[in-house]
């Protein structure tokens, strides 16, 4: 009896040890993988640096003649003030009581099922629905809008506020002959991204998309991917950051730069409604 009762002692050790063993290759091999990331992370981050290029000064002076020069000066100083091309990451709208339900989700089908007045009609009533929900994006408003009564009119010639489905009240500053629109994997692979994006009636005057590849394929296979007549070029980028909706810094401080960086990297292909040839 004592000597089953000491085998069976015996029997539990030796398997919480084989457990413990386990156990600790498990936590060794995911302590290397964390390492390598952070590795990883750490060169991608040096190379990112690198990639920052140097900026003109940013210290405060005062021009106090500036009121005087002829107006058609003031308006080309205005004209370099105005940010270069821009990114705007498009984020759903927070879940929040008043989101669309399931219902709502399919309803724009409506329009892809047959292009009758009535469904035209219960479209339009529809829309109405969608009333507080809009995009949202963290590129800040260009900063010329905020200098005075005179930079504001100039900039508001190239930007207004837009992208807002339906009836809601737009929030985004955009301007469609020079900013990229961009979509995560997030928005491309949820019923309400892309229901919302049918009903944002703006999309048709984007020009330049950015899209996360992982996405892309279904995004743009679609039966009717609404909006995308009018886009002259599209970058598929490869970047699990951009895939969960956050902009990569230096993309947001120099765009253009940026995505150039990233084609000759491999990690994006930049193509164009008249080619594909590759950045």
């Amino acid at each position: 009896m004592v000597s089953m009762s000491v085998t069976s002692h015996h029997s539990y050790i030796l398997e919480l040890l084989i457990k413990i063993t386990i156990l600790v290759g498990w936590f060794s091999r995911y302590l290397k993988d964390y390492t390598r990331h952070l590795q990883e992370a750490s060169i991608e981050e040096a190379e990112l640096r690198s990639l920052i290029r140097s900026r003109p000064s940013q210290t405060l002076t005062s021009f106090p003649q500036f009121g005087r020069l002829p107006l058609e000066i003031r308006q080309q100083i205005w004209q370099h003030a105005l940010p270069d091309s821009r990114v705007l990451l498009l984020r759903l709208p927070g879940s929040r009581a008043g989101m669309p339900s399931l219902l709502d989700c399919f309803f724009p089908f409506e329009l892809v099922r047959g292009l009758s007045s009535i469904a035209a009609q219960n479209m339009a009533t529809r829309r109405r629905g969608w009333g507080g929900q809009v995009w949202s994006c963290r590129a800040p408003v260009p900063p010329i809008l905020h200098v005075n009564r005179e930079a504001r009119a100039f900039a508001l010639q190239h930007y207004r506020l837009g992208l807002a489905p339906g009836y809601s009240e737009p929030r985004i500053y955009v301007d469609f002959t020079r900013d990229t629109i961009g979509l995560s994997d997030e928005v491309m692979q949820s019923p309400v991204g892309r229901n919302l994006w049918r009903v944002t009636e703006d999309v048709r005057h984007v020009r330049s998309l950015a899209l996360s590849t992982a996405s892309a394929a279904s995004f743009l296979g679609m039966r009717q991917p609404f909006g995308l007549e009018g886009v002259s070029e599209l970058l598929l980028v490869d970047s699990v950051l951009w895939s969960i909706g956050i902009l990569p810094a230096v993309a947001g401080r120099d765009w253009s730069h940026w995505a150039r960086w990233q084609c000759k990297r491999g990690t994006a292909r930049w193509g164009y409604r008249e080619t594909t040839d590759e950045i």
